[in-house]
């Protein structure tokens, strides 16, 4: 048996000394998910240099869980004015996500 779950990457680059303000607007949408009943994001981010190297991470069992999730934090009315606040620290031309299907074996031998 295999277990599938599916992980959303949202990778970013941010302007130099923006991770502290990216990050509580972060915790704002986490807050907004969470209260909705949704998954909320973790933030992974070493920084680099002038800039930081940002990924947010959230795992869902399925891809109709994902797709429903999705949908569902449209409809929040704050998190459009968070994402745009957010996406104001992210250095033009470097925003890109994306969704993996992972896969562990479960056999026992």
């Amino acid at each position: 048996m295999t277990t599938m779950t599916y992980r959303h990457q949202i990778l970013r680059n941010l302007a130099f000394g923006t991770l502290p303000a990216f990050t509580r607007l972060q915790e704002e949408k986490n807050t907004l998910l969470v209260a909705a009943g949704l998954t909320p994001y973790a933030i992974w981010a070493p920084a680099f240099g002038g800039l930081h190297h940002l990924v947010l991470e959230a795992s869902f069992a399925s891809m109709a869980d994902f797709e429903k999730e999705h949908a569902a934090t449209k409809q929040i009315a704050a998190m459009a004015s968070l994402n745009t606040r957010q996406l104001a620290f992210v250095i033009p031309g470097t925003a890109h996500d994306g969704l993996q299907r992972l896969g562990l074996g479960t056999e026992r031998t």
